[in-house]
């Protein structure tokens, strides 16, 4: 299954001119898309300055360090029978509770994810999304809910959405995950994108301050998607909030 990018800028990057604290960048780190999607991989930042890969034999981290700019992760990369320290520094564009992006001079960017534990590792190798989500026991009950439709698309027959929502019942925040099937995208046959994020509770739309409104903002960096929350059906809304100007289907339907 390939991992969809949207191509849009979905969410508020950090200014560069941000300093963190030493703490914030401790913990487990996915990245979001690996160059192999089969494979996890990413870092654990140690507070004691160590630090540990995730999913990478060739490539063994061992130490890190903050300058209020940069990462500094050292290292030794190993291969064709020869093992080579390595320092890499890399330029910290965002970091927050969860999402962490570092790049170096422009040429590239690398975002992750945290999670709490590597224990629950999906079947083929992958992190469960869920493993994003912090446990919240007074919260009430995990809740998980699946929507599904088919919605019209310009490039094939249409595009089959399948929606699946992670949250607390008292909690209007959450994480989700979205694949989307593109009926008959060409001579092939169909082709099954994936992406992953947070789920946000905004209230009000462009039409209705009252309304309830499910924002999905992905992992990686992408569009932003918002559906309109209707009890047992989600209904598409654009960029600005605003209901698609159609008289076609845009809405995805409750599973039960």
């Amino acid at each position: 299954m390939k991992k969809m990018v949207i191509v849009g800028l979905g969410v508020i990057v950090a200014s560069c001119s941000a300093r963190y604290s030493d703490e914030s960048f401790v913990g487990n780190w996915i990245e979001v898309m690996p160059a192999n999607p089969q494979i996890t991989q990413g870092i654990t930042i140690e507070a004691d300055g160590n630090a540990r890969s995730i999913g990478m034999q060739t490539l063994k981290y061992e130490g890190w360090k903050y300058d209020g700019k940069n990462l500094i992760l050292t290292g030794k990369s190993i291969g064709n029978g020869q093992t080579i320290a390595f320092t890499d520094t890399l330029e910290v564009v965002r970091l927050d509770q969860d999402t962490m992006s570092l790049g170096k001079h422009g040429m590239y960017r690398i975002d992750y994810f945290r999670v709490d534990s590597l224990e629950s590792l999906n079947d083929n190798g992958r992190i469960n999304v869920l493993d994003s989500l912090k446990v919240q026991s007074d919260l009430g009950q995990l809740q998980t809910r699946v929507y599904k439709g088919v919605l019209p698309a310009a490039s094939c027959s249409g595009i089959e959405y399948q929606v699946t929502l992670y949250n607390y019942e008292h909690s209007g925040d959450g994480v989700y995950e979205m694949v989307l099937t593109y009926t008959d995208a060409d001579e092939r046959g169909n082709s099954t994108y994936e992406t992953t994020g947070r789920m946000y509770t905004l209230r009000g739309d462009a039409v209705d301050k009252n309304a309830v409104v499910y924002q999905l903002v992905p992992f990686a960096e992408g569009e932003t998607v918002n559906f309109l929350y209707q009890q047992d059906r989600l209904q598409l809304l654009d960029q600005e909030l605003k209901p698609i100007d159609s008289k076609l289907n845009y809405s995805l339907e409750l599973q039960k």
